[in-house]
């Protein structure tokens, strides 16, 4: 039976704005959370198989290390998932007899239309769902797939940099409070998950595993079986990975993440809809967003037509750059610029036409009646060349308003206006500006334009947070939903006694088992973090 995906999760941005806001609410649903699950996302993954395939364990460490402390963390995200025990109030009783009851773009996943049986087989959660920004405070290195890869999946990467949590990372407790305590904040969050006496989950975790260390608590040790000790001892409720779990005990066909959700989700609907299901399946109550004051506007400010008596900066308009940046008194704003230039333009003509009438109608009277036909081009009125795409543009719109943004934004997002068409369609003009600039138009143009204002297809298909797999609060959701699935599927004490503490290794047949030996120690930092 084909069954249709739910809606996306709602979940809680973190940013450097609202960061010391949520602490409260986020550590005081941590002491409720019956599990976490953890993802994380980062700028980039390597240049070689070596890093991440090297068939020496501990040189496969040392090779992520370097890759971890080279390059930074993106986002990480956190879902905390709370039991509903049977005699509290449940999610049947909240939905009412409509049991897909949305709010706020999906508080809950699970169901698809028809009412629950109470038939003792449904175990049914709250979740929270966190998306933490993080931007570090360091040189670092940036992979241009895995860059566009998180944006083709939703990363807003103006929001990423302008709104992004600072941290250090490393063994830097001197500098814990970091801009604004954000770091000394996040530190103290991940300190608290690993105080929690309950399972922390990971999907081919890893990587992941090594990225959190290095970014909220210490210092890397050089020797793996020395970070293996310490994970053992910050995490003692266990470390699970999902990947390992559905390779080596499920043996599923596949076990990439978004393929065991959707497979566990489709499951589990089937069993919801049965009298007498063949295992115990699980329900999402999707919490909604925690309430907070609304965040700043960081958006840049709207350009003001300030007129002729603010002059424009001459740097900016011939170089698209001012070494004064913000501090710069003159306009930046293109379209006084252009609006200048087309001044300017027009008033050389009539002076033009005022010295020289006999020879502008001599040359008009001269010049063949080709005007449209192909491969005619447009003679500047100075005579000193061919007017650009751009600039014949301009010249047929100079009676538009300059500063109506909607207006100029959709216009150019569109392939060509009418009134630019006739100038422009016999021209052999390339058109570099509109190919280079098209992409970011669309998008802003799905986010400015009002239903009355047709949409190009671009802008309709244009990314939204959240929209497809691999956001970090989202894999972190998925994660802990296929952990569930593998509690009701295996019964929990058998994945307790075969998946706790051990770690799926990419192109091996066993796992990272996540102890302390008998002749290794913590290391100094891990020590010093644990006396305090």
């Amino acid at each position: 039976m084909h069954t249709v995906p739910g809606p996306l999760p709602t979940y809680n941005q973190v940013t450097k704005h609202n960061l010391a806001q949520m602490q409260p609410m986020i550590v005081h649903l941590l002491k409720e959370a019956a599990f976490i699950a953890l993802d994380a996302e980062f700028t980039g993954l390597g240049s070689s198989s070596q890093i991440t395939r090297a068939k020496d364990i501990q040189e496969r460490y040392q090779h992520l290390c370097a890759l971890a402390k080279g390059h930074a963390l993106v986002a990480f995200g956190l879902s905390l998932f709370i039991k509903i025990e049977p005699s509290s109030e449940s999610i049947q009783d909240k939905a009412g007899d409509n049991d897909v009851n949305m709010d706020d773009a999906g508080q809950q996943l699970q169901g698809k239309g028809k009412r629950r049986r109470s038939n003792g087989f449904e175990q049914a959660y709250k979740v929270h769902n966190f998306n933490f920004s993080m931007l570090v405070e360091r040189d670092y290195m940036v992979s241009p797939n895995s860059m566009l890869f998180l944006a083709e999946n939703g990363l807003d990467l103006n929001q990423w940099i302008m709104e992004g949590i600072p941290y250090t990372g490393g063994d830097r407790l001197a500098n814990e409070g970091g801009r604004g305590n954000s770091n000394g904040i996040m530190r103290s969050i991940f300190k608290r998950i690993m105080t929690r006496q309950v399972p922390v989950v990971v999907h081919n975790g890893f990587l992941d595993l090594i990225f959190l260390y290095h970014s909220f608590y210490a210092d890397l040790p050089p020797k793996l079986s020395t970070f293996l000790a310490d994970l053992s001892d910050m995490f003692p409720g266990g470390l699970f990975d999902t990947k390992y779990i559905s390779d080596y005990m499920t043996r599923e066909r596949s076990s990439f993440l978004a393929y065991l959700f959707r497979k566990y989700d489709r499951e589990d609907t089937r069993m919801r809809n049965e009298d007498m299901p063949a295992q115990l399946y699980s329900t999402f109550d999707i919490q909604p967003r925690l309430p907070l004051p609304p965040l700043p506007d960081t958006t840049a400010p709207e350009p003001v037509n300030s007129g002729p008596q603010v002059p424009y900066c001459e740097d900016y308009a011939f170089h698209g750059v001012c070494k004064k940046k913000m501090r710069c008194g003159k306009s930046h704003d293109l379209d006084l610029i252009l609006d200048a230039e087309e001044k300017e333009r027009d008033s050389k003509k009539r002076r033009k036409h005022r010295h020289e009438p006999s020879t502008v109608e001599a040359q008009t009277l001269s010049q063949p009646e080709t005007e449209g036909a192909p491969g005619t081009t447009v003679e500047s009125s100075e005579g000193a060349g061919l007017l650009s795409l751009a600039e014949a543009t301009v010249a047929t719109e100079a009676d538009q308003p300059a500063n109506n943004t909607t207006s100029s934004t959709t216009s150019t997002a569109a392939p060509i206006t009418p009134a630019v068409t006739e100038a422009t369609a016999s021209s052999t003009q390339p058109q570099p500006t509109a190919v280079l600039h098209q992409p970011t138009v669309e998008l802003s143009v799905s986010a400015a334009t009002s239903a009355s204002t047709p949409v190009t297809k671009g802008a309709e298909n244009a990314v939204r947070p959240g929209e497809k797999f691999h956001s970090a609060y989202y894999d972190a959701f998925m994660t802990g939903t296929i952990f569930l699935h593998q509690l009701h599927h295996h019964e929990i004490e058998t994945v307790e006694s075969q998946a706790k503490n051990k770690i799926y290794l990419i192109g091996k047949s066993f796992p990272l088992t996540v102890e302390k030996s008998t002749f290794t120690k913590y290391s100094p930092s891990h020590e010093r973090q644990r006396a305090q």
